[in-house]
């Protein structure tokens, strides 16, 4: 556990808190360490104001399609007795409690494809026994949720999260690539389905029912699912683009997913001279007519006993699922890039969806855990929003330091709390020297009211009004400045320049607020009053969302970069080396780079092809556990510690681009070392990189690393402005 900064000033000592019993500890600690903190949690957010609304929309529309998607994947699955009703209602509940009471509110939780894949093999096992059959299928659910509820209550209560730690890019990544398998297989299986003639309670009547009508249906189906595929990823790349303003571009790239939903919705009416029914739509139930599954809890009795203890299978089963994917998801969502100010709380936030988990299967709804990449998202757009928040505050300090400097000759400006002397620029003290000033207590030399040592002074006094950790970092360039004599006739516009500088002095800093979770839950829960609008959308266009989540959650994933790694050809590989890539390439050999990558995709095929076995595809999650002693225990003796380090690490790193010439010459080094055989390989790439490059990587060296290149920082603190300027936020 981390040491984490009390608001009352102090360090938290979490290990020394509590004196009891190890049983229930880690909750005690998380609770311990996060109450002090709760007040804040509502106060930082409440000052942005509206432009929470920003991060708070952006997580909605992130959150209520998929929310669609998987509701009919249900109805189709269960034959109509769980819908997209009841996958919002479990949404909107339990992400309000979770913003309300949960240790994390960065954290956000909603149903997630492996429960809806659980769900539809538990339902198929009880649709075909006789003392159960559809229609106790919720009842057997929801004792299925209450062992499940009373699994994760002690797993929560002996600590397990502790072990969270283990968990690695590895079995990380492999989790989310499996998951977009399981989005790009749902979406083919949808599309094939829309070939065949409607089974079910909503079936089409009449002439919808001809066969020439199905294959009508099932080509306009390709047609819409292709075409929101294809558009939502283009509209993906907006940022890119040379046309349109830069916050055009952020709100298209941000928001054009939901809005291409809505285009292609309308576009499906394009078809004339259909009878009803084509092309099919969004199957869900009108909230308030829909008598729901609400009266479970009063069915339990009338399953039968050999079926609640049969239900401890899958119960053990989403247990260890939700530890693994809602430990996961809280970790992501608080990785260290983001210098979070507030402790976690993985044992209480994870004994709090036990409780939840209970209350959805008694109310007869799907059971929730963290979403990826909803919850880094959600983390993402409040980072956003925070460094926005600061570069306009720093913007407004560096005007009025070079405005006050050349409307004033000398003046005293409080400087971390102390007066400093300052000139203008040409002029001097009594002696025709720069006016030395203090700073932090320290003599330093005077520089024009307008020169960089006044303006940069003035946003380290601005950050530390406006508690961010940029202060320190500008106060110590400011001083460095000082010191070297750069500031002798020196001015604002040649030493410094804010909107060419200022991205390298802001640290990646987060708004930490309950605030924008509590307000996207009830979004979700307006949606059903919507369930009218809703059935407008064509079922086909939630599989081409399906495959637009699936190649989405492609970007950033080393195991999809190695894939195209080695696929890429021996002549073309120096072309990586040319831009930003990952240390891996220069400092590990691709022997070892090809049969570690490999290894992962044999194990990846074997965890998809237990979801192929009937009724036993349910164990699925279980290799994915299993991954952490094989990581820890067997791995080691297989790849070096160096091709481990490099390929399994926890924190993203980019390596800068080499010119031509150096991408060459590196991939000499790579054959010549490579026909010495995989150790003289290995040696010889440890030897370059100890003498080489390492000191351009930075990595393993416990400093703080910056994910983005200048450019790249540039771009991104734009992109920051951008998407809340649709809110007026700037005014």
């Amino acid at each position: 556990m981390r040491q984490c900064c009390h608001p009352t000033g102090g360090t938290v000592h979490l290990g020394s808190l509590i004196k009891s019993a190890a049983f229930g500890k880690g909750i005690a600690e998380d609770v311990h360490g996060r109450i002090p903190w709760y007040r804040h949690d509502w106060v930082d957010g409440y000052s942005y104001g509206i432009r929470l609304l920003a991060p708070a929309t952006y997580i909605f529309f992130a959150s209520v399609i998929p929310a669609l998607a998987f509701g009919q994947q249900l109805f189709i699955a269960t034959d109509g007795q769980l819908s997209g009703v009841q996958v919002l209602i479990a949404t909107a509940i339990t992400g309000t409690v979770q913003a309300l009471v949960g240790g994390q509110p960065l954290l956000i939780i909603g149903v997630a494809e492996p429960i809806v894949l659980i769900y539809s093999f538990m339902y198929s096992f009880a649709k075909g026994q006789s003392q159960l059959g559809a229609r106790l299928f919720l009842p057997w659910a929801a004792w299925v949720c209450i062992w499940t509820a009373a699994m994760i209550l002690i797993l929560s209560c002996v600590n397990v999260c502790h072990y969270v730690s283990r968990f690695t890019r590895l079995s990380g990544e492999l989790f989310g690539f499996l998951i977009a398998v399981l989005f790009m297989q749902e979406a083919i299986k949808g599309s094939r389905l829309e070939f065949l003639p409607q089974e079910g309670v909503n079936a089409v009547q009449g002439a919808g029912r001809e066969y020439a009508w199905d294959v009508v249906n099932g080509m306009w189906s390709l047609f819409l699912a292709f075409g929101l595929t294809l558009t939502a990823l283009l509209m993906r790349t907006a940022q890119g683009w040379r046309f349109g303003s830069t916050m055009t571009r952020q709100l298209i790239a941000d928001y054009g997913a939901p809005l291409m939903v809505v285009v292609w919705s309308a576009l499906s009416y394009a078809l004339r001279g259909a009878p009803d029914g084509v092309p099919r739509r969004v199957d869900i139930p009108d909230t308030w007519h829909d008598t729901g599954p609400w009266s479970v809890a009063r069915d339990l009795g009338m399953v039968p006993g050999a079926y609640i203890a049969a239900a401890l299978l899958p119960a053990a089963v989403i247990a260890l699922l939700f530890f693994f994917d809602h430990s996961v998801s809280a970790q992501l969502a608080q990785q260290p890039e983001f210098n979070l100010r507030k402790p976690p709380a993985y044992h209480y936030d994870f004994f709090l969806l036990g409780l939840m988990t209970l209350g959805c299967g008694l109310i007869g709804v799907p059971p929730v855990n963290g979403v990826l990449p909803q919850a880094p998202m959600h983390t993402k757009s409040l980072a956003t929003l925070r460094q926005g928040h600061v570069r306009r505050q720093l913007g407004k300090a560096a005007k009025e330091a070079r405005g006050d400097g050349a409307a004033n000759g000398r003046q005293h400006a409080p400087i971390n709390g102390q007066a400093t002397n300052s000139l203008t620029k040409g002029q001097s003290g009594a002696a025709g020297q720069p006016t030395n000033g203090v700073v932090d207590g320290q003599v330093t030399n005077g520089t024009g009211g307008g020169g960089a040592y006044a303006v940069i002074s003035a946003m380290a006094a601005k950050s530390r009004a406006i508690g961010s950790s940029a202060a320190d970092l500008l106060q110590k360039v400011a001083d460095a400045r000082c010191s070297n004599g750069m500031e002798a006739g020196g001015d604002a516009a040649g030493d410094f320049q804010f909107e060419r500088d200022i991205d390298f002095y802001i640290p990646v800093e987060v708004t930490e607020t309950r605030i924008t979770g509590l307000v996207q839950s009830l979004l979700v829960g307006m949606c059903l009053g919507l369930t009218m609008a809703i059935r407008l959308i064509p079922s086909a266009v939630l599989w081409g969302y399906f495959a637009f989540m699936a190649l989405e959650s492609l970007a950033g994933s080393q195991f999809w970069d190695r894939l195209l790694y080695l696929a890429t050809d021996p002549a073309k590989r120096y072309r990586l080396l040319e831009q930003g890539h990952a240390p891996y390439v220069e400092t590990v050999p691709f022997r070892a780079v090809a049969a570690f990558t490999l290894c992962q995709l044999v194990y990846l095929l074997i965890v998809y092809g237990i979801t192929w076995i009937p009724i036993a595809g349910f164990l699925f999650p279980l290799p994915i556990i299993a991954l952490i002693p094989i990581r820890t225990y067997l791995l080691p003796k297989v790849f070096s510690a160096n091709t481990l380090r490099e390929l399994d690490m926890s924190a993203y790193e980019e390596a800068p681009p080499l010119s031509h010439e150096e991408a060459m010459a590196q991939m000499e080094r790579h054959n010549s070392a490579a026909s010495a055989g995989a150790a003289g390989e290995e040696d010889a790439l440890d030897e370059e990189v100890t003498h080489g490059r390492a000191f351009q990587i930075k990595h393993h060296e416990g400093e703080l690393t910056w994910k983005f290149n200048p450019v790249e920082r540039q771009q991104r603190n734009n992109d920051i402005i951008c998407r809340v300027r649709l809110f007026f936020l700037f005014y």
